[in-house]
């Protein structure tokens, strides 16, 4: 995977170190807490485990988007990775890591890829975009 954009945000949140991660990798929640996730699909009921795919229904720079999902790897302390495996940026890689900390938990969502076709033209204010949607997502 080649990088052109990289975007990484932390924030701190009120709750306990072992709640944090369930909640934010339980692929239902994703409209609950990011601004662009309409909806999600995934291919078999449950929690969605290391292997399993799913498609995230986005809306995007005014755009909808449907891009499916691999849960690329999912450890015990939660730290898990996600990668797209189509959609308009399909070498798409996102991490989640948490770390306990004082009244909480610090998580940290960060992202890689290279954008394609119109969002490589595009990628300074994808880039922009993207920074300042993480930032947002990680508020609520």
């Amino acid at each position: 995977m080649g990088v052109d954009m990289r975007v990484e945000e932390s924030t701190g949140i009120d709750r306990p170190a072992e709640e944090v991660p369930e909640y934010v990798s339980e692929v239902d929640n994703f409209p609950e807490w990011t601004g662009t996730a309409i909806e999600v699909h995934k291919r078999a009921p449950g929690p969605v485990r290391e292997g399993d795919t799913f498609t995230a229904v986005v809306k995007f720079l005014g755009r909808r988007f449907e891009t499916p999902y691999e849960r690329a790897s999912y450890e015990a302390n939660g730290r898990f990775t996600e990668r797209a495996a189509g959609g308009p940026i399909p070498d798409q890689h996102w991490t989640y890591t948490f770390q306990e900390m004082s009244g909480g938990t610090r998580l940290t969502r960060a992202v890689e890829g290279e954008p394609r076709d119109l969002f490589k033209l595009a990628d300074p204010l994808i880039d922009r975009a993207l920074k300042r949607q993480v930032r947002a997502d990680l508020g609520r």
